[in-house]
């Protein structure tokens, strides 16, 4: 059987790189209406796909016994997971925080501020950065983070919170889920 978390996880993860660089990509040919659209739909489901890792997977480690955390196979020390934690939650305050802003400025420019021509190319180093971020934190999650349920907890748990996050991963805002 598929283990529940990881395969719901690193789906998520291909589906929002291909979100993102398309988004670059509109940047690049200059389609700053479409860009933006894109923009918001990443922000938004960045920002489900890490609420679901914030409100279930995390605290569902964190409150993991220290004992499982045996150092052994593919499991860190419980210290080492604390640490990791701290680090993926790190990353996705820079996440939300620079797409927040990026959204900010992009929605001056639709109201006229300034000419999106401006941004352009702030916008795709910015993209970039958060691209280069993001493939590390992935490569954390998917190694190590997302195995450690299926080592931890017995199939059923796993199943459930597989189930909780694909609730959450479902729950986009309704201007994103009206218009996609």
């Amino acid at each position: 059987m598929k283990d529940a978390v990881a395969g719901l996880l690193h789906d998520d993860h291909d589906s929002l790189g291909k979100l993102l660089a398309e988004l670059d990509e509109e940047l690049a040919a200059q389609n700053i209406s479409h860009a933006f659209e894109l923009l918001d739909l990443f922000w938004a489901r960045l920002a489900v796909h890490i609420r679901a890792e914030n409100l279930h997977l995390f605290p569902a480690l964190a409150n993991a016994s220290a004992s499982l955390f045996s150092g052994k196979g593919n499991l860190p020390t419980s210290d080492d997971a604390h640490n990791t934690l701290l680090q993926l939650r790190s990353d996705h305050d820079f996440f939300m925080k620079e797409l927040a802003s990026m959204m900010k400025t992009a929605r001056k420019i639709q109201v006229g501020g300034e000419p999106a021509e401006k941004h352009s190319e702030e916008f795709r180093k910015r993209i970039s950065a958060i691209a280069k971020r993001l493939e590390t934190h992935n490569v954390l999650e998917e190694e190590h983070v997302y195995t450690w349920p299926a080592l931890l907890f017995d199939e059923k748990m796993v199943v459930r919170l597989g189930e909780r996050m694909q609730l959450e991963l479902k729950n986009l805002p309704p201007r994103i889920s009206e218009s996609h």
